[in-house]
């Protein structure tokens, strides 16, 4: 997705601009656009400290540091449930890791909806692709 951006200049160490031009080679990004990337991250990990962003088969993803758990996980939990205590058990979480998590959302609703969206529109694929697979072996 194409966001608007606005120029900002700022010096790097040169072994700065070296990691980043390596990182931006081996991911077949632009410098800029990684650069653009981790700095966001960055301002989120700081704002939500317990955040981490990790790569996934499904692309970057927003986690739980020290867990495996990742924000749309335990979003669709909440949502599921009306009790707050059961999914704080079921997850072992913390009420409070659950409410940070909860204010990431908050202020990422948008692109954490976005997110669900499309793992629920792959989910439904991988599922109807597997239901033809299963006729094929049937004949």
């Amino acid at each position: 997705m194409a966001r608007k951006t606005q120029p900002y200049s700022l010096r790097l160490d040169p072994a700065t601009v070296r990691r980043l031009n390596e990182e931006a080679g081996r991911r077949a990004v632009a410098p800029r656009t990684l650069a653009q990337d981790l700095v966001e991250e960055g301002l989120r990990m700081r704002r939500h400290p317990i955040i981490r962003f990790v790569d996934r088969a499904s692309g970057r993803r927003a986690c739980l540091i020290g867990r495996r758990l990742t924000v749309t996980d335990v979003v669709e939990w909440v949502r599921g449930s009306s009790d707050l205590d059961a999914v704080s058990l079921h997850l072992d979480l913390s009420r409070a890791e659950i409410d940070q998590v909860l204010a990431y959302y908050t202020e990422f609703k948008d692109e954490v909806d976005a997110e669900v969206e499309r793992l629920h529109d792959d989910a439904e694929r991988e599922h109807r692709l597997w239901r033809e697979r299963q006729q094929l072996i049937k004949r």
